[in-house]
């Protein structure tokens, strides 16, 4: 019989130890961030919902494009990754952006796991989009496509949309006032 050389052996042996300490980490020990519980009011990307159009220019600088919509202003900075709709009085009514941030600090980003959504801010109010499955006319059934986590903070509706299939934050929307229940 022919005998191994000690590195190989040794190398077989530490092998077989760091397998046997292998263990898959899940979403809760991936983000030990703690429930989000400070006063702060929230805002997306430093816009909050309610934010006079000069308030907003004061603090971002001038944006990289402005729209006129039918008496509102569309405006967006960071190259359309935050964008806010003005309504005529000059008012910010939507916030579309990267991040809900809190007292200046990120609470969540887009690309974030939903378990980190859910630890952080809470479950919120969960409504799951579905499309219809098959092609053409004919539908079989629906599939879901994503998540959406909705927040009230300040009279302000927060809505994170989770993609199903990547299981990350694609969307952060802010709303004011909040849409009427339906």
């Amino acid at each position: 019989m022919r005998r191994l050389p000690v590195s190989l052996l040794t190398s077989l042996l530490l092998g077989l130890a760091l397998g046997a300490c292998y263990r898959e980490a899940s979403d809760a020990t991936l983000s030990a961030r703690p429930r989000y519980t400070g006063t702060e009011a929230w805002s997306v990307d430093d816009i909050r919902p309610g934010q006079g159009f000069e308030e907003v220019k004061a603090r971002l600088g001038e944006p990289t494009e402005v729209r006129e919509l039918g008496g509102k202003r569309s405006a967006s900075w960071k190259h359309g990754q935050l964008t806010a709709l003005f309504e005529e009085g000059g008012r910010a009514v939507e916030v579309s952006g990267q991040s809900i941030r809190a007292g200046g600090s990120p609470l969540i980003r887009v690309g974030a796991a939903e378990a980190e959504v859910v630890q952080v801010l809470g479950p919120g109010e969960v409504q799951r989009v579905k499309r219809p499955k098959g092609s053409g006319v004919i539908s079989v059934g629906s599939e879901h496509t994503h998540t959406v986590h909705l927040y009230t903070n300040g009279g302000v509706r927060f809505e994170v949309s989770v993609s199903v299939p990547n299981d990350s934050v694609v969307r952060i929307w802010a709303r004011f006032p909040p849409p009427a229940k339906r």
